[in-house]
């Protein structure tokens, strides 16, 4: 294989036109890295491989840090701003608070009897269809839904040893801590090694 460019480019974003010589160096590198072999048969070309891919590496973190240099001080700056956001904003949503606490209680309280009216409905509709209506019965007109108001179905677990088991979930942090601590057999789970590749140069 083939000696790569040398990738130390010196150039900065900063600089003028230091982006367009630090791409078109970038450019020169992916093509070089695209002229390869992507075959690995022998220690040699295994080595040769890593280089390239740390060569790589090292590339996409010097543009990293080239980014750095611009935006560390917004990054700064960024956060002083959004704790200033915090100061300035939080005696709004404090003040706040106690109207959206009232306005939530009545909403609730206003579901909870448009629930109940609709429950009585559909017994009154179920009176109706076998033909014992009951005359008497009063006819409330269902109430509508407050303004602001949307609703979606949730859930609360209410007895654990009752869900099936396809709702629960493995604890795979547990299963890792075991390995790390060394146990090589739980039931149901096959432990083995995986192979990665660590590319430095």
């Amino acid at each position: 294989m083939s000696t790569p460019i040398n990738t130390t480019t010196g150039l900065s974003l900063i600089e003028e036109n230091g982006r367009q010589q630090l791409e078109a160096s970038l450019s020169n590198f992916v093509a070089f890295l695209r002229r390869q072999p992507a075959f690995c048969g022998t220690p040699e070309q295994q080595q040769a491989l890593i280089k390239h891919v740390a060569q790589g590496q090292d590339l996409i973190k010097m543009v990293a840090e080239e980014r750095l240099k611009i935006t560390r001080e917004l990054d700064h700056q960024k956060h002083d701003w959004i704790e200033l956001e915090k100061q300035l904003t939080a005696p709004i949503t404090e003040a706040m608070q106690p109207l959206k606490d009232a306005v939530d209680h009545y909403n609730r309280e206003i579901m909870r009897v448009r629930q109940h009216q609709l429950a009585e409905e559909g017994e009154q509709g179920t009176a109706n269809e076998a033909d014992k209506t009951d005359w008497l019965a009063a006819q409330v007109e269902v109430i509508d839904k407050p303004k602001g108001v949307r609703t979606k179905w949730a859930f609360k677990i209410t007895d654990p040893s009752l869900v099936p088991n396809g709702y629960w979930l493995i604890n795979e942090g547990a299963i890792k801590a075991d390995i790390a601590r060394g146990v090589r057999s739980i039931p149901g789970v096959e432990i083995y090694e995986e192979v990665t590749t660590t590319f430095r140069s």
